[in-house]
């Protein structure tokens, strides 16, 4: 027993010295945002005046004087850290920007949380990937970063629209898009105008990005709220998911100038182009083409001259340059901070005469006017332009209408004049109708809000805020009345003066309080929101000649039509946050709102949810664990709501502006309904956060259930009422799934690599639909059916082609082969859903360098290729086709699975599995490599940082889609037709190298 005493204090003293006796500590300090090193970090012994500052690499070393110091590590701008020494000799320690503390702090609905207290499920992307990528827009930032989120861009047009998902497709005719947030702003989604196919405005059904008009360098952090316990609180208009978008604001004590300047250009990747004959394949095709013509006749010589060859593609397509020059000041002191820039940057498409460019200026403002009374504003100019093109299944579209144009027709003749096609009379020369017409859009937006907030006594405080966000949109539209088909010696012109404003006033009264073990956090709000919106448009057609684009010059008005329309919100709204130990968290949140699109019956909706979270790591159990350094478990409930209808359609409205026998009059317009409500979205979520070995490895991963019901659909009524269609709800949809988000540090030292990545499972369903199949999409190939994902494809099964007449068979219900032309035999096709989506980040850094690959997938899904419908056909007399044409039947008893050409015969071109594809694709979407100068050059050059960096965007792509890109919707404006392939504008790969300067 003595012996074991003895051992024991032996031990005990060895322990106590080893602890107690002064130790060499080195390490290194590096930047939360970029993994780079930090020169000129502070770190000091807590308690003490010792200390030492980093080198130009970031190291250092220091002498402790026990185990038990704790090292202040700091740096100007950056958030102050504390770490005990403990038994460690090298220290690895990452600093944050102090203004966001991104990984520690999220924004949260009127407010920030730290995440390691919060209960719902939300995905926060910082200024960290905002700024590494030289990105058009704040949408290609979001895409593969967040679990849960499915960002599809439209189409490759420069500004144009896209398409983003939180936990799926949720709505029919209401809006599946999500609130978008700004700085407090739940901003107007309508201004995202598509004009129309009938060339009047717009690109077919393209609009302009509502996010394009900010300035992604602007941006702190992005937060994409999922759950109902973290959507609840924007009740009516949430159940599609809120973007919460924070800028950049000052900091106090630190005053900074940067630069951010790049340039590249910006092609269609020549491995995606479409592969179609050339002239002596084309001719053998029109000529076996027109011996089964019905009608007889010649073929145009024209068409056969093998002298000539036209690569359309080559022609409609270019190489197109991209350039951004930005510069940012921020600073301030203790009372007053700010944050201001400005921003140029300039994309020219890569088909003739489209573009964007976007010039902006952001001033952000707080001050503290005494220890009670803090201000503060934010003011974002912004004037947007885009030159747009007809696209899609627009009448007249380059890519529909002009690369399958006879290769064997020159564009100009040897006087210059465009050359059309002799034999489809009414095929446009594409060249022509790229460069004559003009058609574009010059938006001017205003974003800005001030508020104030006081602290009325401690813990308790009252913050008001007065938000706009006004759009000034002007479109411009003028075909000319010579060098085009359409209207020739006529000529059409438009223009269309939108304005769209909205205003916003809040009012927050919030307590904070901890009483020993509890902590409590309480909001009460109430808010008022309206929006008005109004255009003018004019249209004249005879002008007499093609140099004046101006409406003025025709000489007949056409059309003429002015509209005004307002919407307004009221909403009453509170949150509790409850914790007991900082282990067992409780949230509820609960909204009224009343919106003016419902009927008076309807009009008021309460949106209420519920969390709870335990935090497991912090038990006994699991504190001191070297293994799980983070564990809680989540779970939720909550409902949500969506308003995002037409205006007035709750009321019966009757449209002015008619004539009867010469008399004017109103049309019964609207059939409106006085119990129409809200949409309602019943979700429920379980989730776990996950930590492990001192957070090498976080692991986000959540379940859900996500119910609407009382779906807004726009349903027949019957004729003798005097009106087609009302909005009635009606249906229900679900999507359930997972979702993981995975960061892990691989490797950490002097090389070191970290990895995000995320994917989603997700499954579509429509659970109710009281009146039935829903049929929508061109040639009514997407269906709502219940049991079936919504925007099914509908048609016709194909089972190859007939090897005796060369056409191609469809199976029937009954088992037997036949032509398309029974209803009764069309069946669900495929699903436009994806069954699993999400990306992956790879960040490396060595010394100054930093190298970022960023990859995106989509698994589990099908297209339309509506594309390979104009190049496989095979009906127009004259129209150019796929390579595989070279490949069809040609006599019985060919094998095949291209039919022969059928003019006049459209059963091989019927909606069917002919024209579903995989949409299946992996995408390397960003491959960034940069460089930052060492300290011992900053410091000569009297900068700060000096990085120069070179990005490849779209770099690489593996898919079997035979499309020019399998991200694709363009039919977005169709609410169930979805995954439509419509001879999309291409997206383009871009090279990029730029410069960082901060001084």
């Amino acid at each position: 027993m003595k012996k074991t005493i003895l051992t024991m204090m032996i031990l005990l003293c060895t322990l106590t010295f080893s602890w107690a006796q002064e130790m060499e500590i080195s390490g290194r300090v590096l930047s939360g945002e970029d993994g780079l090193p930090i020169p000129g970090a502070s770190i000091m012994i807590k308690g003490t005046t010792t200390g030492v500052v980093t080198n130009e690499d970031g190291n250092f070393t220091i002498m402790v004087n026990s185990g038990r110091d704790v090292l202040v590590i700091s740096f100007v701008g950056m958030a102050e850290k504390e770490v005990t020494v403990g038994n460690q000799t090298f220290l690895e320690i990452t600093l944050r920007d102090e203004a966001q503390r991104l990984d520690e702090v999220v924004v949260i609905g009127y407010g920030t949380m730290d995440r390691s207290r919060l209960t719902s499920s939300v995905s926060s992307i910082g200024s960290d990937a905002l700024e590494r990528d030289p990105l058009p827009s704040v949408a290609q930032a979001i895409q593969g970063k967040a679990g849960g989120v499915q960002v599809t861009q439209n189409s490759g047009t420069p500004g144009g629209g896209v398409s983003i998902r939180v936990r799926g497709t949720t709505s029919i005719n209401a809006s599946s898009e999500p609130l978008y947030v700004i700085d407090g702003v739940p901003v107007n989604g309508n201004t995202n105008f598509t004009g129309g196919q009938n060339f009047d405005f717009g690109g077919a059904d393209q609009g302009i990005n509502i996010l394009s008009s900010l300035n992604p360098n602007d941006i702190a952090s992005v937060e994409i709220l999922k759950d109902a316990a973290a959507t609840a609180i924007y009740g009516a208009r949430a159940s599609n998911g809120v973007v919460l978008i924070t800028t950049k604001r000052g900091a106090a004590g630190q005053s900074r100038i940067s630069i951010n300047a790049y340039a590249g250009y910006s092609e269609v990747p020549r491995e995606r182009r479409l592969n179609f004959m050339d002239s002596n394949q084309y001719i053998d095709y029109i000529q076996d083409l027109w011996s089964y013509n019905p009608s007889g006749g010649q073929i145009n010589p024209a068409l056969l001259n093998s002298n000539v060859y036209t690569d359309w593609q080559e022609e409609i397509f270019r190489t197109a340059p991209i350039q951004n020059y930005e510069i940012s000041a921020t600073g301030g002191s203790e009372a007053t901070q700010y944050y201001t820039s400005f921003g140029y940057y300039n994309q020219e498409g890569t088909i003739q005469n489209s573009g964007f460019d976007r010039m902006s200026f952001r001033l952000n403002l707080d001050h503290q006017h005494s220890d009670r009374l803090r201000f503060s504003s934010n003011v974002n100019l912004t004037r947007a332009f885009n030159r747009r093109i007809q696209e899609e299944n627009a009448r007249e579209a380059p890519i529909r209408n002009g690369l399958t144009s006879p290769p064997t027709l020159r564009v100009r003749d040897e006087l210059g004049n465009y050359v059309f096609d002799p034999q489809g009379t009414s095929r446009e020369n594409p060249i022509a109708w790229l460069e004559l017409p003009t058609n574009t859009a010059e938006t001017f937006r205003i974003l800005a809000n001030i508020g104030a907030t006081y602290e009325i006594a401690r813990g308790l405080s009252f913050r008001t805020n007065v938000g706009i966000d006004v759009s000034y949109i002007e479109e411009t539209f003028f075909l000319p009345p010579y060098g085009v088909r359409y209207l020739e010696g006529i000529g059409v012109g438009g223009s269309r003066v939108t304005r769209d404003q909205l205003w916003l006033n809040e009012n927050i009264l919030q307590y904070e309080r901890r009483f020993g073990d509890h902590s409590l956090d309480l909001l009460l709000g109430l808010s008022f929101q309206e929006s008005r919106f109004n255009f003018t448009d004019a249209r004249r057609n005879n002008f007499p000649f093609n140099d004046i684009p101006l409406i003025s010059a025709g000489g007949v008005i056409t059309g003429a039509n002015a509209s005004a329309q307002e919407w307004s919100i009221v909403s009453y709204f509170s949150r509790l946050n409850y914790g007991f130990k900082d282990r067992y968290l409780f949230t509820a949140n609960f909204r009224v709102d009343g919106s003016s699109r419902f009927g008076q019956d309807s009009r008021y909706g309460t949106f209420p949810s519920f969390a709870l979270a335990w935090r497991v790591g912090q038990e006994d159990f699991l504190r001191t664990s070297s293994t799980v350094s983070n564990l809680k478990l989540r779970t939720s409930w909550g409902l949500s709501g969506n308003q995002e209808i037409p205006n007035y359609v709750n009321q019966i409205l009757y449209s002015g502006g008619q004539n009867y026998a010469n008399q004017p009059g109103f049309l019964p317009n609207v059939f409106g309904d006085s119990n129409l409500g809200w949409e309602t979205t019943e979700q429920y979520n379980f989730g776990l956060d996950l930590g492990l070995f001192n957070d090498r490895i976080n692991l986000l991963a959540d379940y859900y259930v996500k119910n609407t019901r009382d779906l807004l659909i726009l349903v027949a009524v019957p004729r003798t009422s005097g009106y087609q269609n009302a909005f009635r709800n009606l249906g229900e949809i679900q999507n359930k799934g997972f979702e993981f988000e995975l960061s892990t540090r691989n490797l950490i030292g002097e090389f070191s690599w970290n990895t995000s990545l995320n994917m989603t499972f997700n499954r579509n369903k429509v659970i109710s639909l009281p009146e039935g199949d829903i049929l929508g999409g061109v040639g009514n190939f997407n269906i709502a059916r219940e049991g079936l994902p919504l925007g099914s494809f509908y048609g016709w099964q194909t089972a190859g082609v007939n090897p005796e007449t060369g056409m191609i068979d469809f199976l029937r219900n009954d088992g037997s082969l036949g032509a398309p032309s029974r209803q009764e035999d069309r069946r669900i096709i495929g699903n436009p859903h994806a069954r699993l989506y999400g990306g992956i980040t790879n960040n490396f850094f060595y010394k100054g360098f930093d190298l970022s690959i960023m990859g995106q997938f989509v698994s589990g899904i099908e297209l339309y290729n509506y594309t390979a419908f104009y190049r496989l056909a095979g009906t127009n007399l004259s129209s150019n086709g796929d390579i595989a044409w070279t490949r069809r039947w040609r006599q019985p008893g060919d094998i095949t699975d291209i039919p022969r050409p059928s003019p006049g015969n459209f059963d091989n071109s019927a909606v069917s599995t002919r024209w579903v594809e995989d949409g299946s694709f992996f995408r390397i979407r960003n491959i960034t490599l940069g460089y930052s100068l060492p300290a011992s050059i900053t410091e000569r050059l009297k900068v700060e940082n000096f990085r120069v960096y070179t990005t490849i965007q779209n770099a690489f792509l593996i898919t079997n889609y035979t499309g020019f890109d399998p991200e694709v919707n363009a039919l977005s404006t169709d609410g169930i037709a979805y995954g439509t392939d419509h001879s999309n504008y291409p997206q383009p790969r871009i090279f990029t190298g730029g410069v960082n300067i901060t001084f």
